[in-house]
């Protein structure tokens, strides 16, 4: 079981902390181009440590997301080399990374996305949405997103659900507290986002950890990261070309921009929703419930 692969190589704590400071520092590192082009483009906003001025434009969306690059394989060295396990244990249960997993999740996800923002834009009275199609930004913004979202939404899924979620499910004796745990710890990390500032805490945050939720449930279910990365990609890639806003914690050239956006727990009602439907779907096509739910307790 994927959860199980915790057990592999070496897990003294304090390699768990090396770790964590080592990709810590590479994405960092990685940051430093662009610190250097906010400099460039607004030295008072670099003074102040505020990328948000530059982060909206299709460069510096492109350098936000080159520190996602670093953390990445720093992640894969440090599994590797200090914990000295397989570089797929922190990935998967199978023999091999499945790709059609990723790509049929994306998929379904994608579809889903769409018919959930028609559902909201319906459903608002005060929706307030700009066409803004600019050809060479839109096609640039496509083009940077499918180079560097991949390595973003990758790093977060492999540092949490994976090498996180079962160091965790090795310090608990528990997979489903290690579950819980992993899934709140990733909603605290967004809680600097726009939206939590714009629709409040009690709006956003739960979003993001039920966001946590289903994908740490797919990821134990499925015994590997596969459809969770293929769902956490298809949502980001969706909210950076659809729809941003002056919440959005991407800010980009999309096809729309909301004018007016408003939040709602309504939004977590829909997200849940979905979320439901898509492990239903994914269900049918690899039986992973089935497989998983058994009458004992696993080791963890």
């Amino acid at each position: 079981m994927f959860i199980e692969k915790a057990y592999t190589g070496k897990n003294n704590w304090f390699l768990y902390v090396v770790t964590i400071l080592i990709v810590f520092i590479a994405i960092q590192l990685s940051g430093i181009p662009l610190a250097v082009y906010l400099f460039i483009c607004n030295p008072e906003a670099a003074m102040q440590g505020n990328i948000g001025t530059i982060t909206s434009t299709n460069t510096g969306l492109a350098l936000s997301l080159l520190t996602f690059v670093g953390g990445f394989f720093a992640l894969f060295f440090c599994a590797k080399f200090l914990h000295k396990k397989n570089y797929l244990d922190i990935v998967t249960a199978r023999p091999k990374f499945d790709w059609g997993r990723l790509f049929f999740g994306a998929a379904v996800w994608a579809i889903l996305t769409l018919i959930s923002l028609a559902i909201t834009i319906l459903s608002s009275e005060d929706a307030d949405i700009v066409f803004q199609f600019d050809p060479l930004n839109f096609f640039m913004l496509v083009l940077i997103s499918i180079l560097f979202l991949p390595f973003q939404t990758g790093f977060e899924e492999i540092m949490f659900r994976g090498y996180l979620m079962q160091g965790a499910a090795l310090f608990f004796k528990s997979k489903w507290i290690s579950f819980l745990f992993i899934a709140i710890l990733f909603g605290l990390m967004h809680i600097s986002n726009p939206e939590i500032k714009a629709f409040g805490v009690e709006v956003a945050l739960p979003q993001y950890i039920l966001m946590g939720l289903i994908l740490g449930f797919i990821a134990i279910m499925d015994d590997g990261l596969e459809l969770a990365i293929g769902l956490h990609l298809a949502n980001n890639f969706m909210a950076a070309i659809t729809f941003t806003s002056e919440a959005s914690a991407l800010q980009t050239h999309a096809l729309f921009k909301d004018m007016n956006p408003t939040g709602s727990h309504l939004d977590a009602i829909i997200m849940f929703i979905a979320g439901v439907i898509f492990i239903g779907i994914c269900n049918k096509k690899y039986k992973f419930l089935k497989d998983n739910i058994r009458p004992e307790e696993s080791s963890l």
